[in-house]
């Protein structure tokens, strides 16, 4: 028969494992940024799935620098970024294993700019954005009120989000 002791250590045993349980819950559902992983079936057989990295392919389908070339390695799920001058020397980059990310077109940034400014409604801050012609006046109106700057980027990230998947799609 366990003694008084021992059965105190074996409750506090059974907290802490809880408590570690509980805490690696907590950190699985809270440890990333953007949304939940994408899993991706191909068309190159149908047993063969991969998850995608949600959040690189945001940024890469959000880079405008024209530095770098950004592709997604079906086997794998990751971003492989290339800078533009190496293209050519990086024949392994073929399809269908890597395919090129496709970027954001200036046409559809204005398109995001404009729907952005309709869905703020009657307010100052869209009329002062509707004004704006280009993306640089466009920012600096942005600056200006730091909560609008908040909600342009998550709109932003939002429509990005809904076209990679859109692109994931056609796999």
């Amino acid at each position: 028969m366990p003694t008084l002791m021992q059965k105190i250590r074996l409750v506090f045993r059974g907290w802490q494992r809880r408590r570690e349980q509980s805490d690696n819950e907590f950190v699985t559902r809270n440890a990333s940024w953007g949304a939940a992983p994408v899993v991706v079936p191909t068309a190159r057989t149908s047993s063969h799935t991969f998850v995608v990295d949600t959040e690189g392919l945001t940024v890469a389908y959000l880079d405008d620098s024209g530095q770098l070339a950004h592709f997604l390695d079906t086997d794998s799920g990751d971003i492989v970024d290339l800078r533009v001058t190496d293209l050519g020397a990086s024949p392994h980059l073929q399809e269908p294993r890597y395919r090129r990310v496709p970027s954001r077109s200036e046409a559809a940034e204005r398109e995001d700019r404009r729907a952005f400014a309709a869905s703020l409604g009657a307010s100052p801050a869209r009329d002062v954005l509707a004004r704006c012609v280009d993306a640089e006046s466009f920012r600096r109106a942005l600056a200006a009120d730091r909560t609008i700057e908040r909600a342009w980027y998550n709109f932003r990230n939002d429509r990005a989000i809904a076209a990679i998947e859109a692109w994931l799609e056609t796999f």
